[in-house]
């Protein structure tokens, strides 16, 4: 073995060596560069010929196995012989989904519902009042009728009990004629006491009315006016029959008769009789105006028409309204949704009911038959196809919005001689016409055809369409396509 120490001197030695023929052999290629520089080049450009040539054979990556079937592309179709289809913009009405306006002038007191709450049916959603300290008109008018219903069913068994004392005392006087005049003059008294009421409270329902008249802005207040002139009406035709009866007992009273005394009688019955009748009616009427003093104190306290959420609340504390102020918007728990479409009648009559419409609700595409359409008229001269979703697509959908609905028109023929397709599938040179047709085996084919009229989006095809042909209407389509069908 050779130790370190000859290996220390050996191997300067061969180093050495090494060293001079390298500058041996650098001077002789410089050397020869410059003398043949052109021969140099040719000689250095071969060497890189070279290393690129055995890189490529023994270096280049093998080619993967690549899949050489082509993709099919997805196209619509049209089916020749299908029923036309004609798109048509649809209104969403949503039955659940309320906007509570102010039905009576007033200040915003309170808002007792805040945006999101559930609400209950009858739930207060806020408050009114007749001016900014908080007064209100309608519930002290509440207030006076309910004090007024209060006095007549105190008064009413004290007024009953009397007139049936006055009767028993009729009929236990029966021939003194003194007595009898007295309890007609005592009737008389009583009954005109009774008009007298009868008129204040004619005068009340009257000044309510007119109350109601001014504040009736848009209609909202017909109902109420309407129940308060029936109301007058009765009362007022009672009110002519009390005097009439009570003008005619006086002129029976007076006249004199052989049988003055049993006619005095009968009078002082009749007229009892009258008074315990007005006496009831009187009661019914002041129940009748209590309830409408309810009922408009309640125009000051809009509350929730069915249970559901609180959308929105449009108003604030201290705001003025006015009758038709939009107050709040309820969506209710449960809503029904409808689409309407309307249309000529010509469309309305040629309708199909056998092809569903397809209605483009978002992203998703519902196909339906109308639910109804309708016989006559309903929005001018146009007609209403209507159809009625599924309550799930009620969170889909917004009230008064459109969706595009494409309705078919007819009923689908296939043997028709001279069927019409939809003038997206033709492609027009200035000579001929050509569409690209789907095989029995999902190929795109090109057909040329004849055209003949043209109807609203559809062409009739003279000839060169087989029967049964399915029409792409794509036109990223080329003839040899693998086409997966898109209907």
């Amino acid at each position: 073995m050779i130790s370190i120490e000859k290996l220390r001197k050996i191997l300067p030695r061969h180093i050495s060596k090494i060293r001079d023929k390298k500058r041996i052999y650098t001077k002789n290629i410089l050397l020869f560069v410059q003398k043949n520089p052109y021969k140099a080049l040719a000689a250095t450009l071969f060497s890189f010929l070279i290393l690129m040539i055995l890189g490529n054979l023994f270096f280049a990556p093998k080619p993967s196995a690549q899949d050489k079937a082509i993709p099919a592309k997805v196209a619509h179709i049209y089916k020749v012989g299908s029923a036309p289809q004609i798109m048509y913009q649809g209104k969403v009405e949503k039955a659940g989904v309320i906007k509570i306006v102010a039905q009576t002038p007033g200040i915003v007191q309170s808002i007792n519902a805040y945006e999101g709450q559930e609400v209950i049916k009858g739930t207060n959603i806020l408050s009114l009042s007749t001016n900014y300290s908080g007064g209100n008109v309608l519930s002290i008018a509440r207030q006076i009728a309910g004090v007024q219903l209060n006095t007549a069913n105190d008064t009413y068994n004290l007024q009953k009990d009397t007139i049936a004392k006055q009767r028993k005392l009729a009929d236990n006087n029966k021939g003194n004629t003194a007595i009898l005049h007295d309890i007609v003059t005592q009737s008389t008294t009583d009954t005109q006491a009774l008009l007298d009421l009868q008129t204040t409270v004619v005068n009340g329902i009257v000044s309510n009315i007119s109350n109601l008249e001014q504040t009736n802005v848009g209609g909202i207040n017909d109902a109420a006016i309407l129940q308060a002139k029936q109301i007058l009406t009765q009362y007022q035709a009672a009110m002519v029959q009390t005097r009439s009866a009570f003008g005619n007992l006086q002129v029976q009273s007076n006249e004199a008769s052989e049988n003055n005394t049993l006619l005095q009688y009968q009078i002082t019955l009749q007229q009892l009789d009258l008074q315990e009748k007005n006496l009831n009616m009187s009661l019914q009427l002041i129940k009748l105006q209590y309830n409408m003093a309810l009922v408009n104190e309640a125009t000051m306290f809009p509350s929730a028409p069915f249970g559901g959420t609180v959308d929105k609340i449009f108003v604030h504390v201290g705001d003025n309204v006015n009758p038709g102020t939009l107050l709040a918007q309820i969506s209710g728990f449960s809503q029904a949704v409808e689409v309407v479409a309307n249309v000529p009648q010509d469309i309305a009559e040629k309708i199909s009911r056998f092809e569903p419409s397809k209605l483009y609700i978002r992203e998703k595409k519902v196909s339906m038959l109308p639910t109804y359409i309708s016989k006559d008229a309903t929005n001018g001269v146009l007609y209403s196809v209507i159809y009625v979703l599924d309550e799930s697509f009620a969170q889909r959908l917004t009230d008064a919005a459109f969706i595009n609905i494409e309705i078919p028109i007819g009923v689908a023929d296939t043997t028709d001689i001279d069927p019409y397709i939809p003038l997206d599938a033709i492609v027009q040179t200035q000579e001929e016409a050509f569409v690209y047709i789907v095989d029995d085996k999902d190929i795109a084919r090109v057909k040329k055809i004849t055209l003949g009229q043209i109807q609203g989006r559809y062409v009739q095809v003279l000839s060169g369409l087989p029967q049964n042909a399915q029409v792409v209407l794509d036109r990223n389509v080329i003839e040899g396509d693998k086409i997966s069908l898109d209907r």
